[in-house]
């Protein structure tokens, strides 16, 4: 009966996932520049027929077992290279929807089934964990394997308490370190969720020398396997070179970002949790402590906080805290089951109060809603992007390279998707990024040169030289770079007028009238 009642709960909130996941998943295009990166990447692996061998593969060696499960689908995207877009997107609402079995078991073996239910809907809820789930990116499979692995854990455990034998807990072990070196193959970065390890097992009421060496066994073992796997992908030797983890960590936590980025990151964080559930949060974690339920607190604030400290100083997109929203979800859901029967005996003896707490309630949580996390790039303005790339790829022909200033990844993106023969190719500048002027004048962590990198996009007719993007932030380098480079004196220059940042570029009357012709689209 337990069981059945089980099944029963399931099948109720996959279909609250679903109903809220699936209507909303971007159809034919996607939600952030990151996306759209790897999509490029996907596209040149299919026309160069270089399976997990192309350098413009965006974050492959972090994300690996991400695009062996997309080049599955390799025969159908030869056929149409469009449907890589949707097939991104549906994979990632399908994880976001999935993880509500592992969650599920996890919570209700240690908190209950309430309490379950609860915080999956909330999860479903929280912004950073619903709007990632509409478009295609890695991190949210990364959060499915992981809590798989969890769930297998508290299983494994109730399989040793019935001995069984130690040939089929060895093979509930191996089950497990494959769920966490999935979860790192799908995306490194979450190793941050890591700490939920030993929480696990705390929760088990293991003692603490029970707790370190399974916890090293889960932890250690699922990096070597990625490690060995990492180890048999293609060699790209300019990725090699240019693009290790050293680095790019000294670039994008390099400690001067802590402070430029401190009210900037705070508020996507608030944002990404959105503002209410923050501060039902924040009172969730105060209450914890007040109860003194060390086991629940060492379950939620050591992910919470090591999330938090990695990602301030790059925060942006707030797609980079999904990985506490999970606990964030359990610790909100252990605080409101604690409090219903004192809210429900209240809200019985004054009826009228309880009427109006709980409309100024609904209205609270409308309100934070509009002051929350939304995608990088909304659907309508994804197209606008794109419909610049219908625009270059119908251009009849020039005798100059054309310079293109606007958001152009979805513009080269959606040139690729018109024509199998464009060849595109990144290209560093001789500009350095203003970001790597910066932080070489203020840190002793000295990040290694970053210039200005462009997208060369080839097609039958033209040539496009496309400034990587362009954000609000990127105004000064824009023009710099427009004054500073060498490498194209001559040509063309679009400046995408239906970008708000590329009509903020003053090109008229400066020296930039000597180096290229406006071309208006």
């Amino acid at each position: 009966m337990k069981k059945h009642n089980n099944t029963i709960v399931l099948i109720v909130l996959l279909g609250l996932a679903s109903i809220l996941f699936l209507p909303l998943v971007y159809k034919d295009t996607l939600g952030e520049r990151d996306s759209f990166r790897m999509v490029m990447g996907i596209i040149d692996s299919i026309t160069s027929n270089k399976p997990l061998g192309s350098s413009m593969l965006y974050g492959r060696d972090i994300s690996f077992a991400y695009f062996v499960l997309l080049d599955f689908f390799r025969p159908i995207f030869k056929t149409n290279l469009a449907l890589i877009i949707p097939f991104m997107n549906y994979i990632n609402a399908l994880s976001a929807i999935l993880t509500v079995i592992p969650f599920f078991f996890l919570v209700k073996r240690y908190w209950g089934t309430s309490i379950a239910i609860v915080a999956n809907i909330l999860l479903m809820f929280l912004p950073v964990w619903r709007v990632t789930s509409q478009y295609g990116h890695p991190m949210t499979g990364a959060v499915l394997f992981m809590f798989i692995g969890l769930a297998l854990i508290g299983y494994r455990s109730f399989l040793s308490s019935l001995r069984l034998g130690w040939k089929k807990l060895i093979l509930w072990d191996v089950l497990i370190i494959a769920s966490f070196a999935l979860c790192l193959m799908f995306r490194l970065d979450a190793i941050l969720m890591f700490p939920l390890i030993p929480a696990c097992l705390l929760l088990e009421n293991y003692p603490f020398k029970k707790i370190v060496s399974p916890s090293i066994l889960y932890s250690f073992f699922p990096i070597i396997v990625f490690k060995v796997m990492q180890s048999q992908l293609p060699l790209i030797p300019e990725v090699e070179k240019s693009n290790g983890i050293v680095e790019q960590l000294l670039l994008w936590n390099n400690p001067t970002r802590y402070f430029d980025n401190f009210v900037f990151g705070n508020l996507l964080f608030v944002w990404g949790l959105n503002p209410l559930l923050f501060l039902v949060f924040f009172i969730s974690c105060i209450y914890l402590v007040y109860k003194k339920s060390y086991s629940s607190l060492f379950f939620i604030l050591p992910t919470v906080l090591l999330n938090y400290i990695f990602w301030l100083p790059n925060p942006a997109p707030a797609r980079h805290f999904i990985y506490l929203s999970p606990v964030v979800a359990v610790s909100i859901a252990i605080f409101l089951a604690d409090i219903f029967p004192t809210v429900k005996s209240f809200v019985k003896n004054n009826i009228k109060t309880g009427i109006a707490l709980a409309v100024v309630l609904i209205f609270s949580v409308l309100i934070s809603y509009k002051y929350s996390y939304s995608a990088p790039m909304s659907e309508k303005y994804s197209h606008t992007a794109r419909s610049l790339g219908n625009e270059l790829q119908q251009l009849e022909p020039k005798d100059q390279p054309i310079l293109v200033i606007a958001d152009t990844i979805p513009a080269v993106v959606q040139i690729q998707l018109m024509s199998k023969d464009t060849k595109v190719k990144y290209e560093k500048t001789n500009v350095f990024t203003d970001d790597d002027i910066k932080y070489q004048k203020r840190s002793t962590f000295r990040p290694k040169p970053l210039y200005i990198s462009v997208i060369v996009v080839e097609n039958q007719k033209n040539k496009f030289i496309c400034y990587f993007q362009g954000w609000k932030s990127k105004i000064n380098e824009i023009q710099r770079f427009l004054q500073e480079t060498d490498q194209y004196q001559k040509g063309y220059l679009v400046l995408n007028m239906l970008d708000k940042e590329a009509r903020k570029v003053d090109v008229e009357p400066s020296s930039l009238s000597n180096k290229f012709d406006i071309l208006k689209l």
